[in-house]
């Protein structure tokens, strides 16, 4: 994955106005033609989407970014030989022909 941030062109994210209500947590900006052409451009994930994150510049400014963060890959526990393997036996090294258990 790339350090390197890529801007959603033609999609702008501001704070909502201080007198705006509770419930306004932001407000989009779109500029139509420049957001279909960059969107043009973009190859969706295996599910369609392009995804894009909410974050704010070390200013303090908010702007929006594509999201490149894709999960690991799930490891298969059986089939990787890297992980500990389950004892073949029974470990029967406990002797308990002495003396009761104190309670």
């Amino acid at each position: 994955m790339s350090n390197e941030i890529e801007f959603v062109s033609g999609l702008y994210y501001n704070d909502p106005h201080p007198n705006a209500p509770d419930f306004i947590k932001g407000k989009l900006s779109i500029q139509r033609d420049k957001l279909l052409q960059w969107l043009n451009a973009k190859q969706p994930n295996g599910s369609g989407y392009i995804n894009a994150v909410i974050k704010v510049s070390k200013d303090g400014k908010p702007y929006i970014a594509v999201d490149t963060w894709e999960p690991k890959a799930r490891r298969d526990p059986y089939q990787d030989s890297s992980q500990p393997q389950p004892p073949s036996q029974a470990d029967d090294s406990f002797d308990d022909s002495g003396d009761p258990i104190p309670f």
